[in-house]
């Protein structure tokens, strides 16, 4: 039979089970608007007859009450690893179109449209090329008062635009770079993502041993979900969750955390940014800029990831050689680092092989096709093989420019075409200026057979073919100064430049669509997550009632069976006494 005393076990077991689950409540309640808290819950088990009494029990059976197995969170790894690979997902898209809608405004400036203080946006080097095709145009107006120095003088704005343009994108580029470098920080300073990635593993090492010496890990849990979180916005993570054996055989959690592809997998290299024997140690990022290369204006942005050690400096070999995981760029295809890298990295069409997206490079590369083009239709137009100097002696090209670049002078030997062509390709947006050698009676107003290389005949057509090339004439831009590459734009020069806006405009708002579609998975998963493990001050509020009835019966009980103990001992033995 049960033992007098099972009533008492069972209700005093009653009663810290419903104290447990009150305090669990409270904490709960009180860290409902602490960021990254996961609510928690007493997890319980019924206690089978004989596991608590102290006596052996013969014929029926009941329970010995309940147990307090542990206080666990309401948390889903699965939705966890969702949100961290939708937020690298979504930091990319951010990096991106954030940044191209900062590069828009190299192209576009605010007027006054009206009296109204009404704004518009007018695209300026389309607005720059029209008033320099207006300035042409009027020179070839008789009643007009424009002379060549009106013109030379819009070419020298429109040059100055070029080369405005082309020294803001370089400084986009160079923010770019910085803000890179600046997130990842030194091994003696390090940035965000590296002082996320030491602390941790630093709360690995923390949950570990509060794990050994019995204490609770809950909220030390939390802060390290919460460190997760973000770091997936910069780089795309596996997080791995393992159980290991310590040498009192007591199992013990410990986290390890991986780059992953853009579906939350694993990367094939295994580059490993958490781990180590007791989960303390971890990787470090760093970024290098090669030197500009193939003509290019700029160089390769390349990221680089240490092995792992217990002080995120570079370990290094018996031969002092750094230890480096072999991490291509190509590797991270999500977080707001992979955004950067396309930023920095992509040109579009100009990549060989050609890339899908358009970074800085592509607009970069793309004034300088304009300004080359723009130069070298000026220039062939403007050069007359027949026109003369004072003396009577022929006016080599280089004497006949009118936009140059980084040189005024041709190769040695070469001549008309060839040596125009010498010009050109020294030119880009950065450094195109009105030729120096532009002087009053440069520009050629007509090559007409009758009276060859005479400037002052009154006639216009070599001026008039000229805003008829950059006006009217459809042409195709390629990626390869003279032909050849990729085709990039075509039609009319004067559409060319209002293109650059157009272009931008159009990949901004494709990428903005992308980031607003990743932005809406990333709240939908968020939305799940946090109705799983966010605290409900109504559900508590419930909670609170039903653990105190459970507390207030528990207590009840217990001073009921206290009462029949008390009137067994003292009373029992008085029956039958007369």
């Amino acid at each position: 039979m049960s033992s007098m005393f099972d009533g008492l076990y069972i209700a005093r077991s009653g009663v810290r089970a419903s104290r447990a689950a009150l305090n669990v409540t409270g904490q709960n309640i009180t860290n409902s608007n602490t960021p990254g808290y996961t609510r928690q819950r007493v997890d319980q088990s019924s206690i089978s007859p004989g596991d608590g009494g102290l006596w052996a029990s013969t014929g029926t059976s009941i329970g010995d009450g309940v147990s307090v197995d542990s206080i666990s969170q309401l948390r889903d790894p699965f939705l966890d690893g969702e949100f961290r690979t939708q937020n690298a997902k979504s930091g990319m898209s951010s990096q991106q179109v954030s940044t191209l809608y900062d590069l828009e405004d190299i192209f576009t400036t605010t007027t006054t449209a009206d009296s109204s203080s009404k704004s518009s946006v007018i695209d300026v080097l389309s607005d720059e090329f029209s008033n320099f095709l207006s300035q042409l145009q009027n020179l070839t107006s008789t009643s007009s008062s424009v002379s060549e120095s009106n013109v030379r003088e819009e070419a020298k704005a429109l040059a100055g635009k070029l080369n405005t343009a082309a020294k803001a994108l370089a400084t986009a580029r160079q923010q770019q770079f910085t803000n890179l470098s600046e997130q990842i920080g030194t091994p003696d300073n390090p940035g965000t993502v590296n002082a996320l990635l030491q602390n941790i593993a630093s709360l690995d090492k923390r949950i570990k041993d509060a794990e050994v010496a019995g204490s609770s890990v809950l909220e030390l849990k939390d802060q390290q979900n919460l460190l997760l979180d973000k770091l997936s916005k910069y780089v795309p993570i596996k997080v791995v969750q393992t159980q290991q054996k310590m040498p009192n055989n007591q199992l013990v959690d410990t986290t390890e955390v991986y780059l992953a592809d853009p579906d939350g997998a694993k990367l094939p290299g295994g580059y490993q940014l958490i781990g180590g024997a007791d989960g303390s140690e971890y990787a470090q990022f760093s970024v290098s800029q090669d030197a500009p290369a193939d003509g290019k204006s700029f160089g390769l942005t390349q990221l680089h990831l240490t092995q792992l050690s217990v002080d995120g400096k570079i370990p290094v070999d018996g031969d002092g050689n750094d230890l480096m995981q072999s991490m291509k760029n190509s590797d991270l295809q999500a977080g707001s680092f992979a955004g950067n890298l396309s930023l920095l990295n992509s040109s579009g069409e100009y990549d060989i092989p050609t890339s899908s997206f358009r970074g800085i490079g592509f607009y970069s590369q793309y004034l300088d096709t304009i300004a080359q083009n723009l130069a070298s239709v000026m220039n062939t137009m403007n050069y007359n093989p027949d026109k003369k100097d004072a003396g009577g002696s022929p006016i080599p090209v280089e004497g006949q420019l009118l936009f140059s670049g980084s040189t005024e002078t041709p190769a040695s030997g070469h001549t008309g075409t060839d040596a125009l062509q010498d010009i050109t390709a020294g030119i880009t947006a950065a450094n195109i200026h009105v030729a120096s050698v532009w002087q009053d009676g440069v520009l050629t107003t007509t090559k007409d057979a009758a009276n060859p290389g005479d400037v002052n005949t009154g006639s216009f057509t070599n001026i008039l073919n000229m805003i008829a090339k950059l006006k009217d004439t459809s042409t195709s831009l390629t990626t390869q100064t003279g032909g050849g590459g990729a085709t990039i734009f075509t039609g009319t020069l004067q559409k060319a430049f209002s293109s650059v806006s157009s272009m931008l405009a159009v990949n901004a708002n494709s990428t903005q669509t992308i980031d607003n579609t990743n932005s809406g998975l990333l709240n939908n998963i968020d939305n799940s997550r946090q109705e799983l493990s966010s605290v409900s001050l109504d559900d508590e509020a419930v909670n609170i009632v039903q653990f105190s009835q459970s507390l207030n019966a528990s207590s009840r009980f217990m001073t009921a069976v206290d009462e029949c103990l008390q009137n067994i001992i003292s009373n029992m033995g008085m029956a039958g006494r007369g």
